[in-house]
């Protein structure tokens, strides 16, 4: 059975990593690449930068139809309806949500999913927290006949989808208000924006239909080093426990990934699985594939950790001022570039399966 889930394209030098794919139906499973779940530092030192030179287009446009309000700080635009999610959400950042839709993929084996839904009956998916909305649109394009609904803080989706999708404006921490239940729901780089995950797996567990899967792809800070390269003291450690220390003061766990294993079956979902997939920042991996996600994520972080963090870095009250938090996050980005930095993020995805008796 073909595995529609699959995203085939075929990406054989670093300037078309910034390219866009359309993802194709009718893909043999096995035929692309696989998951990447380990990584080894390739000791050839010889690698090219052009890729991340390389600028995305920027494809979303802003529904038109709402006014709704906004903050201004730092020359950055703000979403104003929820307090605990600081990032922005203008054009830079849509740019950024592009690329990280792509590390995504890619990491994934050129998947949008790792539940097995190509098992059950589906005519309902939801995307909570579905930012520019890559996702959803490729998911309604593979899956034609499923009915998906997309839904975000920012209207910073595109104007124009394929007309079995549908974009709301909505906040996934506040009650859910379906009239509808969904065969799968998928979540997504929400962790900034998350202080009761119990809460939030209930809503998805209450509005699945009886087989129908959540899945939960995030990221756990801080970034970590399998060889000791990411030292203690350097400027991307100390960002990571700071970031850390401020997040977990207003009720964020940068960590809560790695404990949705257990959060999903202690709220009764079954078939519960689990990967862990490290992504490293820089194409200092040994690989192609590894090469190509290095240096994408590499370009993520460099021009995403002031808008990732330097907000609540200026929260953190501890007496650092504007200069020293900017002097910070200077070094944060020579280490991000420095290719004997061997650091990388870990992607947590986990999926169960709501009971067909529950």
């Amino acid at each position: 059975m073909a595995d529609q889930n699959l995203v085939n394209r075929d990406v054989t030098s670093p300037d078309e990593v910034f390219g866009q794919f359309v993802p194709q139906t009718g893909v043999e499973q096995g035929t692309n690449q696989d998951i990447i779940d380990e990584l080894e530092v390739d000791s050839n030192r010889a690698d090219s930068d052009s890729g991340l030179g390389s600028e995305l287009s920027t494809t979303s446009t802003s529904l038109g139809s709402r006014v709704l309000p906004y903050r201004y700080q730092n020359g950055r635009r703000y979403q104003a309806s929820n307090d605990i999610y600081h990032l922005p959400n203008d054009v830079q950042e849509m740019n950024r949500l592009e690329l990280q839709h792509m590390i995504f993929i890619e990491m994934l084996g050129h998947r949008l999913h790792l539940a097995p839904i190509d098992k059950i009956k589906m005519t309902h998916a939801l995307d909570v927290g579905c930012g520019t909305a890559n996702w959803s649109i490729e998911f309604a394009e593979l899956y034609p006949h499923v009915q998906v609904i997309g839904t975000d803080l920012s209207p910073i989706q595109p104007r124009y989808a394929p007309s079995n999708c549908t974009f709301y404006i909505d906040d996934a921490t506040k009650e859910w208000m379906f009239y509808e239940r969904f065969d799968y729901i998928h979540l997504r780089a929400l962790t900034m924006g998350i202080t009761d995950w119990d809460k939030l797996v209930d809503q998805a567990y209450k509005h699945l239909q009886p087989g129908g899967y959540l899945e939960l792809q995030e990221f756990h800070m801080p970034l970590e080093s399998s060889d000791g390269s990411l030292k203690p003291d350097s400027a991307l450690a100390t960002w990571g426990r700071n970031v850390q220390e401020i997040c977990g003061r207003l009720g964020i766990n940068v960590k809560a990934a790695l404990e949705h294993p257990d959060r999903l079956r202690q709220r009764g979902f079954q078939a519960v699985e689990e990967a862990h997939l490290p992504v490293p920042i820089g194409p200092w991996a040994k690989g192609l594939p590894q090469k190509r996600i290095g240096w994408m994520a590499r370009k993520d972080l460099y021009e995403g950790i002031d808008a990732i963090s330097r907000r609540l870095l200026l929260m953190m009250d501890d007496g650092q001022t504007e200069e020293q938090v900017d002097a910070l996050l200077a070094q944060c980005k020579e280490e991000i570039m420095d290719r004997s930095i061997h650091s990388y993020m870990t992607l947590d995805v986990t999926w169960g399966q709501r009971p067909f008796d529950g």
